[in-house]
């Protein structure tokens, strides 16, 4: 019984770290419709990424402040996971812009169509938990998420992710900024390498 309940809270655990490292996360833009400046700057997040562990950031500060427990938090870092992104074609000149996020790793495979709008939409993550995502993006900050939850605390929790790719388009870069009750409580950069060039 007590081996059961140590797994099942692991899989909880490891699920949560999962979604801390897949791409949610984006800001509303100043204007809050922000389109990309040419067709090409959004094209530049398409292909396969690979978190490269040794130039990005510990996830625990994040995790720590998102609740997620102790155990998890030192199993964080020896899951291999890899993203691809797939801009959307551009079949109407006045629909924003979308992406399809695949993840995958050891624990789930993921995919996800998100639209650019910055609209504010309900989301369910593999674990249950709900909150309200909105996807947008800026010319100077690339790809935006804005995710907004309860924690199991009860307390508010807020997570802003930016996504942007070098000018050479081998490296992507992740900010993530953590707030909860409205206090930044961390702030994570990752880098992840193009798999496919």
């Amino acid at each position: 019984m007590m081996n059961r309940l140590l797994i099942s809270r692991l899989s909880v655990g490891l699920a949560i770290c999962i979604l801390l490292t897949s791409p949610v996360a984006v800001a509303l833009s100043p204007s809050g419709q922000d389109e990309p400046d040419q067709p090409e700057a959004l094209d530049r997040l398409n292909g396969r990424w690979k978190l490269d562990w040794n130039q990005s950031d510990s996830l625990g500060p994040a995790m720590k402040a998102l609740e997620v427990p102790w155990l998890v938090r030192q199993m964080a870092g020896v899951i291999a996971i890899q993203i691809a992104i797939e801009v959307a074609p551009d079949d109407c000149e006045t629909c924003s812009p979308s992406l399809r996020i695949r993840s995958k790793n050891p624990i789930k495979n993921t995919s996800r169509v998100v639209t650019l709008d910055g609209v504010a939409r309900p989301f369910t993550d593999v674990m249950g938990n709900d909150s309200m995502d909105l996807f947008s993006w800026h010319p100077q900050f690339g790809m935006q998420m804005v995710r907004e939850r309860v924690l199991n605390s009860g307390k508010s929790a807020k997570i802003l992710e930016r996504r942007t790719v070098t000018d050479d388009l081998s490296t992507m870069i992740s900010t993530m900024t953590v707030w909860v009750e409205g206090e930044e409580r961390a702030s994570v950069r990752r880098i992840l390498s193009k798999v496919d060039h």
